[in-house]
């Protein structure tokens, strides 16, 4: 029975469609104070990079940059049936290339294309093809302002977002293979959400290792960072879910996997 339960796991573990198939990812970055708290930005430049729950913020070659910079500002947007409501706004406060100016439609200057951004701007990697929305707002009124998406060859997309001063939600399609998106404005833009489909949860650069921060005890699946975990059995179907420590005394003998959101690989073990 082992025997067979073990190659059962191993079948899983080959089969892409169950852990390495892309993700839907939300990042709530006016109200997720874990991942994005009050700061004034991610510090001085140049070339300076955080990720936060697998989203890169790059200072890029500008040297005392406050990208990233979380404050107060509260907004509610309602789509549908569903309200949001944020505590702080995600600032750019600036543009991810140089010269960039009010009115321009693609982020080029005097002939020259910035596909990739050289300065204050995100980044995250994608599956294949992906729908990136953003909750956003302009700098200042009076003013509209562009999101670009690019995949650092060509521009995929721009989310105008509109001078009224009011918090809406823009939408970008990216058709094509793997690869990482890009996000930068031609002037300073607030952010308050952003979701990507298809996200690539696995190659997500920059994110601890699994055993750093899971363990099993032999009664407990100990969460040492309080992270949103979940527990398959070796048929892939899931058998608890928590952001806290969980106790296996209900589980049967097996073996099962571990998945924590914002962590590589998984972690694995038998009862």
């Amino acid at each position: 029975m082992k025997k067979t339960l073990l190659t059962i796991f191993v079948s899983v573990l080959a089969t892409t469609t169950l852990f390495s198939q892309g993700s839907d990812k939300v990042w709530m970055l006016g109200n997720d104070a874990t991942n994005f708290p009050t700061s004034t930005g991610i510090g001085a430049g140049p070339n300076k990079t955080v990720y936060k729950d697998g989203l890169g913020i790059h200072t890029g070659n500008i040297e005392g940059a406050n990208m990233g910079q979380v404050d107060a500002s509260s907004k509610s947007l309602t789509i549908g049936e569903t309200v949001y409501t944020y505590t702080n706004r995600f600032k750019f406060n600036g543009a991810g290339y140089p010269s960039a100016a009010v009115g321009q439609t693609t982020p080029s200057v005097s002939g020259v294309d910035y596909f990739m951004p050289t300065q204050r701007y995100l980044s995250f990697k994608v599956l294949g093809n992906s729908t990136i929305k953003a909750h956003a707002i302009t700098g200042s009124t009076g003013t509209q302002r562009n999101l670009f998406v690019t995949d650092g060859t060509k521009l995929v997309g721009t989310m105008n977002v509109a001078d009224d001063g009011v918090i809406a939600e823009y939408s970008v399609t990216y058709t094509g293979p793997a690869t990482t998106l890009y996000l930068f404005c031609n002037y300073a833009l607030n952010l308050y959400y952003l979701s990507a489909t298809n996200y690539d949860i696995k190659t997500s650069v920059n994110k601890p290792t699994i055993d750093k921060v899971v363990s099993f005890n032999g009664t407990d699946i100990v969460n040492e960072k309080n992270l949103s975990l979940e527990v398959y059995n070796v048929l892939g179907k899931l058998i608890a879910k928590s952001n806290t420590t969980i106790n296996t005394n209900n589980f049967e003998k097996g073996i099962y996997m571990v998945r924590a959101q914002g962590v590589q690989d998984a972690f694995k073990f038998s009862k």
